[in-house]
């Protein structure tokens, strides 16, 4: 998967302007620069910074090097101005103006008084105009809206799809537009290469890795690789046979046994005062989530995606999931002689690290459980 040119993350992390020096700029040389507020600025809350102003000192306001014009901090520049000051601490970023509009969103959506859903909504209708190839979910975490509403917009936009027919994800790479399309190229490519790793996969195919995980598992359970893939009908195997139906006692009598296909097999007995445990799959072992599906799994739940902590943790397991696998494995005869003695102890410390973090995970699941009405 190749990288994206720009994104709409990394380069507009607002922690990164955070450290560019502020310096003090004329309030007279300031102009206006994103709007976007259709009713302009709130009289309100720039009395309440005026009134937050004489115990605290106000944060920098984003200023765009060309023209002096406003990113972000009209209502602390209104503040200012009303309070008779002659300068005002800026932070200023060389960027463009389609650029200033998604940092002014962004820095928006993080403090400062909340857009209306009607300005939210044509601040995403400008930011799609000027990236029509980055995903619908990538604008929503932009401008605080759903990707069904971005769909919409998009669609009575009549915005062409872009070339190549891939947008701009969350995380920076371009993928097909039809999500069934990757899938299906993913369950061929497995077909035809059945011991490939499944990172070997995404590369080939220009998957995610998460997906061919989920199209990997949907296989071997014998279901379609889309989403909404159902078991096909194929012929049972040879060696499956039906289980039949046992019909249901009447008035409290035991259930009459049943003889199978090939003889008359009875029911298992289990002893007096036993209970009778759950039959076992033959041949069947719980394949155990992966890193990959877990962390794409917890990046939907709101209670992380809109929690600065949430966020966080979310990024520091996109960046830690390694799982080497079968590549690790391979790698194991890549490794020259005379690295041998750094890499391995520096493997094992790695690992007992990740263990004293299962333990200390495990500690506070018990600690939950406790804690939770419902338990025990």
């Amino acid at each position: 998967m190749e990288d994206a040119a720009s994104t709409a993350h990394g380069e507009f992390d607002l922690k990164n302007f955070e450290k560019l020096p502020a310096r003090e700029i004329s309030v007279a040389a300031l102009s206006p620069g994103v709007s976007l507020r259709q009713g302009g600025t709130d009289a309100a809350h720039v009395r309440m910074l005026v009134d937050a102003a004489d115990s605290a000192e106000l944060p920098p306001i984003l200023v765009q090097v060309d023209g002096c014009r406003v990113i972000d901090g009209l209502h602390r520049l209104e503040a200012a101005r009303l309070m008779g000051a002659g300068s005002i601490l800026a932070r200023f970023l060389d960027c463009s103006n389609a650029e200033a509009l998604v940092i002014a969103m962004k820095a928006n959506g993080v403090h400062g008084l909340p857009l209306s859903r009607a300005d939210r909504v044509a601040g995403a209708q400008r930011v799609l105009g000027s990236h029509p190839d980055w995903s619908d979910r990538a604008i929503a975490g932009i401008a605080g809206l759903s990707a069904k509403t971005i769909a919409a917009l998009r669609e009575r936009s009549a915005i062409a799809t872009p070339l190549g027919g891939k947008r701009i994800g969350q995380d920076g790479r371009r993928r097909p537009v039809d999500a069934g399309e990757g899938r299906r190229r993913a369950a061929e490519y497995i077909a035809a290469h059945p011991g490939a790793p499944l990172r070997q996969v995404a590369r080939a195919t220009d998957v995610s890795l998460g997906t061919v995980h989920d199209v990997s598992a949907r296989l071997r359970r014998g279901e379609e690789p889309e989403r909404n893939g159902r078991r096909p009908h194929t012929a049972r195997p040879p060696h499956v046979r039906p289980v039949p139906s046992v019909p249901e006692p009447e008035d409290g009598a035991a259930p009459a046994p049943t003889a199978g296909e090939h003889g008359g097999r009875m029911p298992l007995q289990t002893p007096a005062g036993t209970e009778p445990t759950a039959p076992q799959r033959r041949n069947h072992t719980e394949t155990p989530p992966t890193w990959a599906a877990v962390a794409a799994k917890m990046a939907t739940d709101p209670a992380l995606r809109y929690t600065a902590g949430g966020r966080e943790l979310l990024r520091w397991m996109q960046s830690h999931g390694i799982e080497p696998g079968e590549e690790g494995r391979r790698f194991v005869d890549t490794v020259p002689p005379h690295w041998l003695g750094v890499v391995a102890p520096l493997a094992e410390h790695i690992g007992k690290e990740w263990c004293q973090l299962a333990e200390r995970l495990k500690a506070r699941q018990e600690m939950c459980r406790k804690l939770s009405p419902s338990g025990p």
